[in-house]
């Protein structure tokens, strides 16, 4: 199954997310950047299943549901301190109360485990910036793991 990993510097961030029921990423200025980030965008279905991570904690937390598709016409500034774009809905099925960090996903995650990924960030679910949009693939057993663990 394919899931998509979006990271946020603050965990204040992700709790307002959580609370607006969208989701958006950071402008940019680099105008070939933008435009692949947009076409990746708009391949991101509804009902695609998300995961966010907190670059502040280390940690992974707040899994989700994509509930509408990316708007590349509004630009969002009353939810984060900067504005953000491409903001889609989602319907969190947790909260920041429930984290899993790189060292327990190691531990818990089957394909974390049987492939001894090193990095979960760069080799279970993507979360850089430079691949927002870009799904990730696991499993089901992989999902379950991170549902029984971060679903409220």
């Amino acid at each position: 199954m394919k899931i998509y990993g979006f990271a946020s510097d603050s965990l204040t961030n992700i709790w307002a997310g959580i609370g607006a029921g969208r989701w958006a990423v950071g402008a940019s200025d680099n105008p070939t950047f933008s435009k692949g980030r947009l076409t990746k965008a708009a391949k991101m279905p509804i009902g695609a299943f998300g995961i966010l991570y907190c670059s502040e904690t280390g940690c992974y937390t707040t899994p989700f549901v994509v509930y509408s598709s990316p708007d590349p016409a509004e630009t969002i500034t009353n939810i984060w301190s900067d504005p953000w774009v491409l903001p889609f809905g989602i319907k969190p099925l947790g909260n920041p109360t429930r984290s899993l960090t790189t060292a327990q996903v190691k531990d818990l995650v089957p394909t974390v485990i049987e492939k001894k990924i090193a990095n979960p960030l760069t080799h279970f679910i993507t979360v850089q910036g430079n691949f927002a949009f870009q799904p990730s693939e696991i499993t089901d057993a992989d999902w379950s793991i991170l549902i029984e663990k971060l679903a409220i």
